[in-house]
């Protein structure tokens, strides 16, 4: 009698013990999955950490061909000015001292004062022959500068021919007109940068102006 008496209660205990390995089993598994969530937080925060990363750094290495691209159509600006005030080329501007390469000089210098118009010499790729050459914090930069054609200022009025030559009072009244190509490409990436830009310059090479279309 007092034999079965015990069972009921041996019966609670057991189901008492089964209920707490079942609620422990609950808390593992709740645990597990709140781990495994933190872990995917985690992974996806690194990863958009080191996109943005990726991202700045591709922006700043943009922004760095960029400058020195205009650089090089800053430069190109001083070598046209100059060389149409000397009719050519001036030796300060030529390597190793400047950045037109000694070979291209001449050539350049006849570009420059309207002897060559439209020239389909290029810069880089395939027949590249830069008129302008120079590094900019680890970029390579080449440019291409391209006499287009003359135009009679608008109000002038003395004598087109005479500004033809850059000489006597008609060449205040004529403005030529330039496109520089220049392209700047980063040493160690290869990454390239380009800018091109159309300026107008008085045939007296007093000044530039830079065209906006």
């Amino acid at each position: 009698m007092a034999r079965d008496q015990q069972h009921p209660v041996r019966r609670a205990v057991q189901r008492d013990c089964v209920g707490e390995k079942d609620e422990r089993g609950l808390a593992l598994l709740a645990m597990m999955i709140i781990l495994l969530m933190v872990g995917v937080l985690g992974v996806a925060a690194l990863t958009m950490t080191s996109m943005e990363n990726s991202m700045a750094g591709a922006v700043r290495m943009v922004e760095e061909g960029t400058h020195a691209a205009e650089s090089c159509i800053g430069a190109s600006v001083n070598v046209i000015q100059q060389s149409i005030d000397a009719g050519t080329v001036p030796a300060t501007l030529i390597a190793p001292s400047g950045p037109v390469p000694a070979g291209n000089a001449a050539f350049l210098g006849e570009e420059i004062n309207g002897v060559r118009a439209n020239d389909p010499d290029v810069a880089v790729g395939a027949g590249g022959n830069p008129n302008i050459v120079m590094n900019v914090n680890n970029y390579m930069v080449n440019g291409d500068i391209d006499f287009q054609y003359r135009k009679q200022k608008s109000g002038g009025v003395a004598s087109l021919a005479s500004g033809y030559d850059g000489a006597g009072t008609g060449a205040a009244s004529v403005n030529m007109f330039y496109r520089i190509d220049c392209t700047a490409q980063n040493a160690a990436t290869g990454a390239t940068s380009r800018v091109i830009a159309v300026y107008d310059c008085l045939a007296t090479g007093d000044g530039c102006t830079r065209r906006t279309y």
